[in-house]
Order: structure tokens, then sequence, then C-alpha cells
């Protein structure tokens, strides 16, 4: 989902997002169902805040790159380029849009992978012009050309997609230089904007034309080959002066040597360091004399199509050739609003639909849904009284995340009990011990354990109160628990959310304190000192799960070694591009996640819906329509 929903999951301290952000990788571009509702009205209305955005300085290139990428632009512009498939947001299942069927396999193609993908017969641009492979191809290759990150780098990476050709009019070819996983092939590179050959073909070369040319390419990879060799020179010769001054002994030609290396190495890196210098300015003027072509009747291949902008308001209009299914509306229009009760009243007053931006003052009949930003409770694993899974089973159990996020949380949250977000990825059998338990059979489980495991205490938790003294199997006391948790009001939620598991700890016997710290304390305390006992962390995760692996793998926080069982399942998992076969994988890393307890999940934060006169197909989506830009292709006028 854009730059904060993405796919790629970021080993970072969440701090809540204020506002709507751009979504891209993780959902796709939402399209019409298949078989819309009957209902039908003239315009669905939604209402943006602030101050409007300067779109028609924005072309294509620049929308999907970080400089004019904004909620807004992509709530106006997004559905007017076509995508190979997308995500459906009822169930988030990888679904065709301008592809037929599903692509081919990943195949090994000489030194590099490759995969074909069928288009769908009889696409046309809206000036009438067909849709082709040429099109898919020149926009994938324009993207590597001139290097855009943002979300034209997490569409087409340039670490994994070398470029792609036309096999014939309705096939195109993806040329990897290493296998994609799921997440660089459906989640990725399926999933990017496709523009129209014929219109952007003279401005993309003469952009292009101001690109590195071979010689300078060609001079860096010099300079690093020969950098390579001094620095490995350096090395030994270095080795070689430390020998000889532990033994007491000297050689002037080995010192010389070891000199005039420094020299070099020095010089190499200070000459790549400018040709680099040299290559990014030239990149970046390439990209922005692309930024400045004019995209005036640009032909697009959407469910929607530009159609004004006068006086703040912003008009689409459908695609009459109805290309991905017939939405419910003729047309969608965008107002702004200086501030949120001018947004708020129009809305009391029937004169929008859709709130599309976050507010304060939340209608009462607003809709809410899981967000992609998780809480979790986080075990430090150098810890070793924390280490033992009975342990923390028994205070997985106390934690009743249902009650957390609705009695708790107020229902400011949505309640969490697994590692995996996606229905498509989550297994749904997996369940935690006391899943659909009441509070005392919880507690009962939980103290029996915490038994079984060989704990006992000084008077033991039952009915009538809280156990005392919990005592570890040798009899000594259990040691004191500290939590680390943000501040109030850095974060209501999980200040709420740490007083509530220290009670639950506390019914267990457990000597246990929340310490607020900041944001960045618990950061450090986590990442970098690891002197804390638990902590309450936040993570945005992807719709695809790949994170999972993040969590078990190389230098990681959450296990104090790594279980090579699974770590040939996560690097089977890295370069696997086989939906189906990836999916076993996730399961049985999520069942030793569920098992072993690393962190206990605890609730999402929610996403608000603030509409009203509209019906979706779905009312529990992750991230919620807002996060979908209101889904006009697929709101349907309530009856």
């Amino acid at each position: 989902m854009g730059r904060f929903f993405r796919a790629a999951f970021f080993l970072t301290f969440l701090l809540a997002s204020c506002a709507p952000q751009p979504d891209s990788v993780s959902t796709g571009i939402p399209n019409p169902i298949e078989s819309p509702s009957p209902a039908h009205a003239p315009e669905i209305r939604f209402a943006l805040i602030g101050e409007p955005p300067r779109t028609s300085l924005v072309n294509v290139w620049q929308l999907f790159d970080d400089t004019g990428a904004s909620y807004a632009n992509y709530a106006l512009r997004a559905e007017y380029w076509p995508r190979l498939y997308h995500l459906a947001p009822q169930d988030s299942s990888f679904q065709p849009l301008a592809a037929e069927g599903q692509p081919a396999e990943v195949a090994q193609d000489g030194a590099n992978f490759s995969a074909l993908v069928k288009l769908r017969p009889n696409l046309k641009w809206t000036d009438g012009s067909p849709f082709t492979a040429e099109d898919v191809a020149f926009t994938v290759n324009a993207s590597l050309n001139f290097e855009f990150d943002y979300d034209w780098g997490e569409y087409y990476p340039r670490e994994f997609l070398d470029h792609a050709e036309v096999v014939d009019s309705s096939t195109v070819k993806f040329v990897f230089k290493q296998k994609p996983n799921v997440g660089v092939w459906q989640y990725g590179a399926l999933q990017g904007p496709i523009v129209q050959k014929a219109f952007w073909e003279s401005a993309v070369q003469a952009a292009s034309n101001l690109l590195p040319d071979e010689t300078l390419r060609a001079e860096i990879a010099k300079i690093r080959a020969d950098l390579e060799v001094a620095q490995t020179d350096l090395v030994d010769l270095t080795a070689q002066i430390v020998s000889l001054r532990v033994n007491g002994k000297q050689n002037r030609k080995t010192e010389g040597d070891y000199t005039r290396m420094q020299g070099q190495v020095v010089y190499l890196q200070a000459t790549l360091e400018n040709l680099l210098e040299d290559y990014a300015a030239q990149v970046k003027l390439a990209q922005e004399n692309l930024y400045a072509a004019s995209d005036e009747k640009e032909p697009t291949l959407g469910t929607w199509m530009p159609a004004a902008e006068k006086d703040g308001v912003w008009v689409n209009q459908v695609n009459p050739d109805f290309p991905f299914g017939k939405p419910s509306f003729d047309r969608s229009t965008y107002t702004f609003f200086k501030d949120e009760n001018t947004a708020l009243a129009a809305f009391q007053n029937g004169e929008v639909d859709f709130i599309l931006a976050p507010v304060d003052n939340l209608p009462a009949d607003v809709k809410y849904n899981s967000s992609y930003s998780a809480r979790f409770l986080v075990f430090n694993p150098l810890n070793g009284y924390l280490a033992d899974p009975a342990f923390r089973s028994a205070l997985s159990c106390m934690i009743d995340q249902n009650k957390l996020a609705t009695d708790v949380l107020q229902n400011k949250a949505a309640p969490l009990d697994s590692f995996v977000l996606s229905s498509q990825w989550h297994d749904a059998n997996l369940k935690a011990a006391c899943a659909g338990m009441d509070q005392s059979a919880r507690a009962a489980y939980a103290v029996k354990l915490l038994k079984d495991a060989g704990y006992s205490w000084v008077q033991e938790p039952n009915a009538a109160g809280a156990g005392q003294n919990l005592l570890l199997p040798n009899g000594e006391a259990y040691p004191k628990v500290t939590l680390l948790a943000p501040t109030m009001d850095e974060d209501a939620l999980r200040y709420a959310a740490a007083k509530y598991v220290a009670e639950q700890a506390q019914y267990l016997g457990i000597q246990f304190a929340v310490r607020e710290v900041s944001l960045n304390d618990a950061v450090y305390a986590v990442y970098s000192s690891q002197k804390y006992d638990m902590a309450l962390m936040g993570w945005r995760l992807s719709e695809y799960p790949s994170y999972l692996c993040e969590w078990f793998g190389g230098q990681n926080l959450f296990f104090a070694a790594r279980n090579s069982r699974f770590g040939l399942v996560c690097d089977a998992l890295v370069a696997e591009s086989n939906l189906e076969a990836a999916r076993p994988a996730v399961n049985q890393i999520e069942s030793a996640l569920m098992s072993e307890l690393p962190f206990i999940p605890l609730f999402t934060t929610t996403q608000a819906d603030v509409y009203r006169n509209l019906s979706y197909p779905a009312q529990n989506i992750l991230n919620g329509w807002v996060g979908l830009y209101g889904a006009p292709s697929y709101a349907m006028p309530a009856p």
C-alpha cells in the first residue's frame, strides 16, 4: 500500500500515521465486481481535506515516484492506468485484470529467469488504439532505465527485474536477473501501472538522452573493480604489517607498499564517489525532464477517466468501454474542503457521500476496519526467564484480545490473534491455545500450563483472587518483569494495553511493572541495548507476509538462535514464485510462531470509513475502503 502500506516489511518501531497515504503494491487498484448491482446513481461524491493538489503538473511518471505521490493525487488519478493483475478487495485474492488467466510459471532462461503473461484481447485505450504487449514492455523498461524509486521501484525492482520484451502483440515476457519470489512477482511487477507506448515514446526517448552514457557506466564499473582489488591487497598488506610489528620486525618494502596502497584505496574511493555523484545528477536530470513532459490528451485505460476540474472540484467519468466491469455510478466527484469542520458539515448536510481523510469528530455511524498497523507484546530473547514457552503461553492465555480491543481500548482497535493479516495467507485453522475461552477458563488454563511446567506459588491464583509470588520450577522467586510502553501522550492505545497486560500478569503472581518511555527510547532498548524484559512494539505489516522470514532469519531480535529447520523454509520462500507453493511455507512459519510465541499479537489500529448512502461488497477489509480511495468502482448506492 504505497510508501506506508507496502508489501515490504520494515523492522521499525511504528509511529501512527496521521493521514491516509498513497496505496500501491499490497492492494492494487480496485475494479468492479463481475456482477455489479443493478442499483445505479449519477455520481458518487468524495470529500478531501486540504489544498487541492496540482495534478495538472504531475504526469504519470512523477505520480508514482516520490515527488508526485500523495493520497489526494492517487485518489483522483490512480485508476486511469491499467494493471495486469490486482488483489480483489473482498478477499485479497490475486486476480487478472488486463491479463488473461494466471501468469506462466517462472523458469530458468539461460543465465536469467523469465515468465510469460498473456493479455486480454480487445482492450483499447481511450483513443481507440489496442492495448498490447508493446505498452507493457515499454512501461517496464522505461521505469528500469530511469531508475525510478517509490512505487515504480516497488513494482519494477531493478535488483530483480532485468527487462521486459514483446513475444507477440498479446504476450509479454518478464526477464529477471534472479528468481523472483511471490512478493516481487505477483505482488510487485504484475500489479504495476502501464502507460501507452505510442503517446509516451517520444518524450521518454528525449529524456533518456540525458541518462548516463555507456562510457560513464563502464568507467564506474572499472573503478569499482580496481577498488575491490586494491582493498583486498590492502587487507593482505595490513596483515603483514601487523605480523611484522608483533614480532618486533620491520620491512621497508612492505611498509612502502602498505602506504602506497592506502593512498591508492583513498584515491579510488574518491574517484568512485565523484563518478557516482555525476551519475546520480544525470539520472535526476533525465527524470525531471520526463516529469516535465506534457500529458495533455494522454490516452488512458482504466475504469475511470478525467472529465473536468473547476473551483476545487475534480470530476472523473466512467470509461464508456467498461474495460474492467461497469460501475454503479456515471461519475465520481472530489471536493476539497479547507478543514475537518467544513467537510463534516458537508457530510452531515448530504453534500458528500464519503470523507477521504481522517477526522477527529467521527459520526456515530462510522465503519471501522482493521489496518496494517499491528501491535505486539515482545519478549527479550536474551532473557532466559521469559524464554519458557509454558510461561509465554500462560501469559498469552491471560490476554483476551477481544476484551482488550472492545473494552479496554473502547473499539479504537481491532483484536489481533495471528501473525498474518491477510485471509489469503493466514491459516484459519491456526488457533491460540485459549481461543474462544471466557476469562475464567483462560485463567484456569494459564494456571494449569504453569503448574504442569513446574511453577508454583506462595498463594495460587483462583477465582477468589490473584496469585502471590510466582515461583520458578527450582523453587526460586520469579524475578520482577518490566514492560516498556510509550506514554499516553505518544500512544494512548499502547499505553492502555500495557496497563491491561500488567493486570493480567499480576493475576498470575508475577511481579510486573510498566515503565513509560519515549518511542525513541523503546526503539533503542529493543534494537540496540537490548536492556529490557518486554516491550509493546508495532509494525506495519504487508499483504504478502514476507516479514515472517525477517522475524526468523539473519540477525533477528526475537530468536536467540535461528531455527535451521525454518531457515530452510525461509530460504525456499525467498525464491518461491508460485503462489500455491508459497502458501504451506507461510503456514508452517506462522504455526511455529503460534507455538513458540516470540511475541504475542495484541491488536491492530483501526481505519475509519466515513460514508453514507453507499454500500460495498464487503464490510471488513484490511485498511478499509478509504485505503482504496473510496473504491468508486466497487461502491453502490444504498437502497
